[in-house]
C-alpha cells in the first residue's frame, strides 16, 4: 500500500464516521460475529506471511517479548506507548497477539502484525481513551511506529491477555515455545482501583456491582499468573510513574533489557500529566461501592495503601 493510500486509510479508520459504524447495532454485530473474525483472520494470516516475506531479518534483533497484566484504564496504554517510542522498541496498542497463536501463526507473522499495529498507532497520533476524553501518548521527536530493528517487541492490551493466561496457564508454555530463544516479560501496571472501576461504569454503562465484580476476577487471574510467572513480572504503580517518570521508566526499560538515552527520558517525562482530573472522580459513588473496593484493597497486596481519597 502507497504512504498516501495508506495515511487516507488510517484517516478513515480513525474517523467519527466510521467508529459510528463500528459502534451501531447492525456494525456491532458484524464486527463481532464469528463469520467477519473468521475472515479477518484469514486476512491476517496471508497479510503477514506476505510482510514477513518481503522483509526476512527484520526481527532478528528481537530479544524480548513483552506483554502487560493488569485491568481496564490502569495506564498499560500510557507505558506502551513511551516504549514504542524509544529507538529499539515495538510496543503496538490493543493489537491482542495471543488471539493468533491458537490460529497458528508463525512468530514473525505475529511481530509483523504489532510492528504494522504500532505503525499506525502512530500515524493516529497514540491517541487513547476515546470512549471518554480522548488525549494523545505521541511523544514528539522520539521513534513511535518507526523502529527498524527492534531488541523489544510487544503490545500493552492488559485485559484480553490475562483473561487468556489466567484462565489457561498452558498457553504460557505454548506462547513460550513459539517465542523459542525470546525472553517473555510482563508489566504489571496497577492504578487505585477507584479509577478503573470508574472507567468501566462510565465507558460501558454497567453498574457498579457489575464492574467491581469484573475488576475483582480480573485481580484474581493477576494473582494466578504473578505465581505462575515468578521472577518474569514487574510491577509498576500508575502513581510513582507520574511522580517519577524518568525513574520509573527506565526501571522498566531495564527489566526489558533497553538501555534508556538522557533525551529519551526526558522527551516522554514532558508527556506525563499528573494535573488531569482522577477518573473516580468523575461518576458518583455510593457508599455501597466505596465500601465493596475498600474489601477489595484489603483483599490483594498490590491494592495495599489505595482510597478513595488519595
Amino acid at each position: 500500500m502507497s504512504r498516501d493510500l495508506e495515511r487516507r486509510w488510517v484517516d478513515w479508520l480513525d474517523s467519527g464516521t466510521w467508529r459510528r459504524i463500528a459502534k451501531s447495532s447492525p456494525g456491532a454485530r458484524v464486527l463481532r460475529s464469528r463469520t467477519f473474525r473468521a475472515v479477518d483472520t484469514r486476512r491476517r494470516h496471508a497479510e503477514s506471511l506476505l510482510r514477513a516475506a518481503r522483509h526476512p531479518g527484520r526481527f532478528a534483533s528481537v530479544r524480548t517479548f513483552c506483554l502487560f497484566l493488569g485491568t481496564v484504564k490502569s495506564g498499560g496504554s500510557l507505558i506502551g506507548s513511551l516504549l514504542d517510542a524509544h529507538p529499539r522498541a515495538v510496543v503496538s496498542d490493543e493489537a491482542d497477539p495471543l488471539r493468533y497463536l491458537d490460529a497458528g501463526f508463525r512468530r514473525e507473522q505475529i511481530f509483523a502484525l504489532l510492528a504494522k499495529s504500532a505503525h499506525r498507532e502512530a500515524m493516529k497520533g497514540r491517541v487513547t481513551a476515546r470512549r471518554l476524553e480522548p488525549y494523545s501518548l505521541a511523544v514528539p521527536g522520539q521513534h513511535q511506529g518507526v523502529v527498524t530493528a527492534p531488541v523489544v517487541i510487544g503490545d500493552s492490551r492488559a485485559g484480553p491477555t490475562t483473561r487468556r493466561l489466567g484462565e489457561s496457564l498452558d498457553m504460557i508454555e505454548r506462547w513460550r515455545t513459539l517465542l523459542g530463544d525470546i525472553d517473555d516479560r510482563y508489566i504489571h501496571v496497577v492504578r487505585n482501583p477507584y479509577d478503573p472501576i470508574a472507567a468501566m461504569v462510565r465507558r460501558g454503562g454497567r453498574t457498579f456491582d457489575n464492574a467491581i465484580e469484573d475488576y475483582a476476577a480480573q485481580c484474581r487471574r493477576v494473582v494466578r499468573l504473578h505465581k505462575h510467572l515468578a521472577g518474569r513480572v514487574l510491577s509498576v504503580r500508575y502513581d510513582d510513574l507520574l511522580a517519577a517518570p524518568s525513574d520509573q521508566l527506565r526501571a522498566v526499560c531495564g527489566f526489558l533489557g533497553l538501555e534508556a538515552g538522557t533525551d529519551y527520558l526526558a522527551d516522554c517525562a514532558r508527556l506525563i500529566d499528573g494535573s488531569r482530573t482522577a477518573e473516580r472522580h468523575t461518576v458518583d459513588w455510593n457508599p455501597h461501592a466505596v465500601a465493596a473496593v475498600e474489601r477489595l484493597s484489603a483483599e490483594f497486596d498490590f491494592l495495599r495503601g489505595y482510597a478513595y481519597a488519595d
